[in-house]
């Protein structure tokens, strides 16, 4: 339990921390902006950096779970220039062990991942930056950036877990930049490819609805298909339907929190979860959601819909998908921080610093009580951490789906 008490006093001292300075706004926003240091790579080292080399060098922990038991052998596999899926098991998308390899090029230790991959997180949060630039002021830019850095999903997602999702922010909006912004739907549909075979299969959320924003599909389509289609035959040739499979497989996976897991004690008797049809109707429903949230974007600005269109998509995933855990909060903490949050409100600012604090620490609670999926709700009345788990996962679920909700009335709002 040493893992779930670390991470839940430092998610609390993060969310108190966060939660102080976002009282505070004016002030440290104005004192921002009116300093011109590079604020960004100076909260990347204050924030990312030093805890790295504390955590990692200073007291000498080893990264575990995700990073160890997949990154690290899918990545030295890519370095040896081998083929995903036929020479190592890979439930990710074909080219990220090949980003992974990246930074085992200069130093081969698990380590050297966890620090790649806070420089990812780190080009998503300057890239966001620079797309608000005109739409929020310099300062408030910045202070979304650090109230974002301190919040515990981030750090904890980032640092002392080394969670890839983020990648998948920065190629959705590589993509609606270059698109809305240059009008290049070719390129669009490049960056797309690109970003559904570096990333994982839920990215298909994030392209599929691209249809509806791309007025000419032509070019569009032939930027998927140049990168797409020769990758495709290349991984059909060499093997098979692996390329399928495997990703397939961490879908079959029972875990919490989600719909699932919330309902089965409920529903037990007559509803079986481990069907595999409830992995595609959970696809289905966060597809519907997230061409319905596009539907209402009306005359918003891109800045404005898209974001919203992302965080309800990937929030209605993780309550829907039988597999989904709270670490994919961190998919769309970022837009949800720079785009959706209204400082103003400190009702929402509670909850959110709340949900970070529970989501940070909830999946390593749950795997280290033996990873429950309730039969009954005798089973989760019979032993106190059974019951703060089940709690745990009602609050994260009903926020999740309170984004949804909020993402689709604040596109209903008339555009100014």
């Amino acid at each position: 339990m040493f893992i779930v008490l670390s991470k839940a006093v430092v998610s609390v001292l993060l969310g108190a921390l966060a939660l102080l300075m976002a009282f505070r706004r004016p002030v440290i926003a104005s004192f921002l902006d009116q300093s011109r240091r590079p604020w960004l790579l100076i909260f990347w080292v204050v924030l990312r950096l030093i805890p790295f080399v504390g955590i990692y060098l200073v007291f000498g922990f080893t990264p575990q779970s995700d990073v160890a038991n997949y990154y690290y052998p899918i990545g030295l596999s890519a370095k040896a220039l081998e083929v995903p899926y036929r020479d190592v098991v890979n439930p990710y998308s074909p080219f990220y062990g090949f980003w992974m390899a990246i930074p085992l090029l200069f130093w081969n230790n698990t380590k050297a991942l966890v620090l790649f991959l806070t420089l990812i997180e780190f080009l998503a949060v300057w890239l966001t930056y620079r797309t608000y630039d005109g739409l929020l002021s310099r300062g408030e830019r910045l202070f979304r950036a650090l109230f974002y850095l301190m919040l515990p999903v981030p750090f904890c997602m980032s640092v002392l877990s080394g969670q890839e999702d983020v990648m998948l922010w920065i190629f959705a909006l590589l993509a609606i930049v270059v698109l809305k912004r240059y009008n290049n739907d070719y390129l669009c549909g490049l960056l797309l490819a690109l970003g559904i075979l570096s990333t994982k299969a839920v990215f298909i959320l994030v392209l599929l609805p691209f249809f509806l924003l791309s007025r000419r599909p032509i070019p569009f389509m032939a930027g998927l298909a140049t990168l797409g289609l020769p990758v495709f035959v290349f991984l059909y040739l060499k093997t098979g339907v692996l390329f399928i499979e495997q990703p397939l497989l961490e879908g079959a996976y029972l875990k919490a929190p989600n719909w699932a897991s919330v309902l089965h004690p409920w529903i037990s008797g007559f509803t079986n979860f481990e069907l595999s049809i409830w992995n595609y109707a959970g696809l289905l429903i966060s597809l519907l959601v997230g061409i319905q949230t596009l539907r209402l974007r009306g005359q918003h600005d891109y800045r404005t819909y898209f974001p919203l269109f992302y965080i309800a998509t990937f929030s209605i995933m993780t309550v829907v998908q039988k597999n989904a855990i709270a670490n994919y909060a961190y998919l769309f903490m970022l837009p949800l921080v720079v785009q959706m949050l209204d400082f103003r409100n400190r009702t929402a600012l509670v909850l959110l610093v709340l949900f970070n604090i529970l989501a940070a620490v909830h999946p390593s609670f749950w795997w280290r009580i033996g990873q429950p999926y309730y039969q009954s709700v005798s089973e989760i009345l019979s032993r106190p951490d059974y019951m703060l788990d089940y709690g745990m996962e009602l609050f994260i679920i009903g926020y999740l789906l309170y984004l949804v909700v909020k993402a689709q009335k604040l596109l209903k709002l008339p555009y100014i």
